[in-house]
């Protein structure tokens, strides 16, 4: 039944990330409502960020001062991205057009964002100061939708996932200085997603699906050739995400826990030392990062679901 549940989670993300794009802006939704809540590590609350809202994808800044986060405008039902300050929990909201925009990242320094934006005549990656000034720079058309993931340590390279109908979902790398075309960096017939360079710039932490099984498990491969991959999670995982100092990965189990995995890096590869699951997550969608942490790895920003559609019981309300 957890597997079964975790599959659904999967196809939503796969849905989202390919066909549909943006395209559930054409017809209205059922109102997903949920709150940015802090978690310790053994799943006590510590209280919340900001209002009940329908919230997406989420990435805590470089500095843990803001959380960038795509919520759901009701009138128009596409998404803009919010920036949210963790210490007073005010927002501000940061992108307001008619595009969607449903995934943002963090430059190393905190000073510039990078994110994707969808409407009927671009799928394309923009680059802001994150700010909030009205600038936007267009740095990677085309037509296929395009989702950043990672931006590396020293600001070279940016992780994005693209989806294709052949290979599903891909991760490639784009050059921030120019100075050459996009590259794949896993292109094959599994569908890879959730891709995260490590602190150091070595590695890249992804979910990669076999297409028999339909379930996806947490690697670590070397960057920039993934020549070798090194599996972490035990039974299935996705939404990896590192602990600056590089000596711990979490992700989402199928059982929607959060796990801990331990880690050593040397020249022969990744190891797991340990594991330890966490806490079970309450979040209302598998195609987005359903938590970040702080860089000590103590705390947990989670999307937790308030409002089910589907029922009317409420999980969290303050």
């Amino acid at each position: 039944m957890r597997r079964a549940l975790f599959g659904l989670l999967v196809a939503a993300a796969a849905f989202e990330a390919g066909a549909a794009r943006w395209a559930f802006a054409q017809s209205p939704r059922p109102a997903v409502l949920s709150r940015l809540i802090w978690f310790d590590r053994g799943g006590q609350r510590l209280g919340a960020v900001g209002p009940i809202a329908d919230h997406g994808n989420l990435e805590i800044s470089p500095d843990g001062a803001r959380v960038a986060v795509a919520v759901t405008d009701a009138a128009r039902a596409t998404r803009d991205i919010w920036m949210y300050h963790l210490a007073s929990g005010e927002r501000t909201q940061f992108t307001s057009d008619a595009s969607d925009e449903n995934w943002s990242i963090w430059s190393p320094d905190g000073a510039r964002v990078l994110l994707n934006s969808f409407a009927r005549d671009h799928l394309t990656l923009l680059e802001a100061p994150s700010s909030g000034t009205s600038e936007r720079t267009q740095v990677l058309g085309g037509g296929e939708g395009k989702w950043p993931v990672s931006w590396s340590p020293d600001g070279r390279f940016v992780l994005y996932v693209t989806n294709t109908e052949r290979t599903s979902n891909d991760i490639w790398v784009l050059l921030r200085d120019g100075s050459g075309t996009p590259f794949p960096y896993l292109h094959t017939a599994a569908s890879e997603n959730w891709a995260a360079f490590s602190p150091d710039g070595k590695w890249v932490v992804f979910s990669a699906t076999d297409s028999n099984s339909g379930q996806p498990e947490v690697f670590v491969a070397p960057f920039p050739a993934p020549t070798r991959r090194f599996r972490i999670s035990a039974d299935g995982g996705a939404q990896a995400r590192w602990r600056r100092d590089g000596k711990e990965i979490f992700y989402v189990a199928p059982n929607r826990m959060l796990m801990s995995a331990t880690i050593e890096t040397d020249a022969s590869g990744v190891t797991v030392k340990d594991y330890e699951p966490l806490f079970q997550l309450q979040h209302p969608y598998g195609a987005y990062h359903a938590f970040d942490l702080t860089a000590d790895g103590q705390r947990f920003l989670v999307n937790t679901l308030v409002v089910n559609p589907g029922g009317s019981r409420v999980i969290a309300s303050r």
